[in-house]
């Protein structure tokens, strides 16, 4: 027999989780919630029992209707609560007061985002949309309005004229203004794209300007740095990179600034791009990479190290690898430490045969382990990396045999 207060607390607990889609026609009404009456068993050995739990529905005020069934007893045939009917969900939502509140701060809102954003999409954001405080469901309504009224505008985002707008809001809430703005989820903003690509994409459906993304460049001719006054280190935009008169005939892409800043000496037509593990297409667009002789990449062992690799073969980069086997990573696995899982489900396509022996023996320690393995390049002894780095730029590579790799 259940009491008027555990099924308002279970109504409650329902609520919260099947309101949005109730707010969307689902569900099925009207709503019947089984009071379990009492057994023949209680009936007979707690007459009395039976009796004071009827007396309480009886004076339950609502909501819902009693729906009631006559029961033998010992004494005879009484009247007792069945069933408990709610016709529609504003009714569940009556049974506690925040529900209320919720449900109609549901329905106000749902209703006026329809009237002012017609083409607006409401698919798996009704929850947050309704539980938005009111400060940031205003802050999304200008934001919004501000954007349609201005789909090009070609401004950077702190350059918005929105009030209550800083930097970091619309990244929280990309999901909110896409939705309003009637964009269907869009795979180009994919939890596993580079932050990066994720706000290019971000900014270029909104009609913003994003502000160029410093390429990192460490110049090891002499006569390539006589260009630019001398300088060994620099960071410039890919527009800038392509303006050089003079090109590197080999390139060599590093994860991490740190190694790149351990290379000291020279090395004839040598560049190195370094410090941006996920810069994929931005590397891709640097004319001179495209039409170097000689890509290296050397980064990481772990999963996301081989997806770039593959990623940037991809974008018709045939960049060869040193330092990045499975023998590698047995020599120094002492030096390893726990690493990011698999974020994609399909095997990178583009990778030799000894990464993806590699990359299969780290998905299967993922698997086995529940984490990813990764050995920083930086961890590989200098006096053993560094030699097999100048081997790979001293080694002749034919352009008619720059595809070391399935294509």
């Amino acid at each position: 027999m259940l009491r008027p207060d555990e099924v308002l607390d279970r109504l409650h607990r329902r609520f919260l989780t099947e309101y949005p889609a109730w707010a969307r026609g689902k569900g099925s009404w009207p709503l019947r919630i089984s009071l379990q009456p009492p057994s023949t068993t209680q009936r007979s050995t707690a007459p009395v029992a039976c009796h004071e739990w009827a007396a309480h529905w009886a004076a339950h005020p609502g909501p819902g209707t009693i729906e009631y069934t006559n029961l033998r007893f010992p004494t005879g045939t009484h009247r007792m609560p069945k069933t408990l009917i709610f016709q529609r969900p504003g009714d569940v939502a009556m049974a506690h007061p925040d529900d209320q509140q919720t449900w109609q701060r549901c329905g106000l809102r749902l209703t006026t985002l329809q009237r002012e954003f017609p083409e607006a999409r409401f698919t798996g954001l009704i929850r947050r949309i309704t539980e938005l405080g009111q400060r940031d469901y205003d802050r999304l309504t200008r934001t919004v309005r501000w954007l349609r009224a201005n789909p090009t505008s070609g401004l950077l985002l702190r350059q918005l004229p929105i009030e209550g707008i800083d930097t970091k809001w619309i990244g929280a809430h990309e999901s909110l203004v896409l939705a309003l703005l009637g964009d269907e989820p869009n795979p180009d903003l994919s939890n596993d794209e580079p932050p990066q690509s994720r706000k290019r994409t971000l900014h270029a459906r909104l009609g913003l300007r994003v502000v160029p993304e410093l390429v990192q460049v460490t110049v090891c001719d002499p006569k390539l740095r006589h260009q630019l006054a001398g300088m060994r280190h620099l960071a410039a935009p890919v527009d800038d990179l392509n303006r050089w008169p003079h090109h590197p005939t080999t390139v060599v892409i590093l994860e991490n600034k740190e190694t790149a800043f351990a290379v000291q000496d020279d090395h004839l037509g040598t560049v190195i791009l370094h410090g941006h593990g996920f810069f994929v297409d931005q590397y891709a667009r640097i004319t001179w990479v495209r039409d170097a002789e000689r890509v290296i990449y050397w980064g990481d062992i772990d999963i996301p190290g081989l997806q770039f690799v593959s990623d940037l073969r991809g974008h018709d980069i045939p960049a060869i690898t040193i330092l990045t086997d499975t023998t590698v990573l047995d020599r120094y696995r002492h030096l390893s430490v726990e690493g990011a899982l698999p974020q994609r489900n399909s095997t990178p396509p583009h990778l030799t045969d000894h990464e993806l022996q590699l990359y299969r023996h780290l998905v299967e320690h993922a698997t086995e382990h529940g984490t990813g393995l990764l050995l920083e390049q930086e961890r590989i002894p200098w006096e053993s990396a560094y030699p097999q780095l100048v081997n790979a730029l001293r080694q002749e590579v034919s352009r008619r045999d720059r595809k070391p790799y399935p294509a």
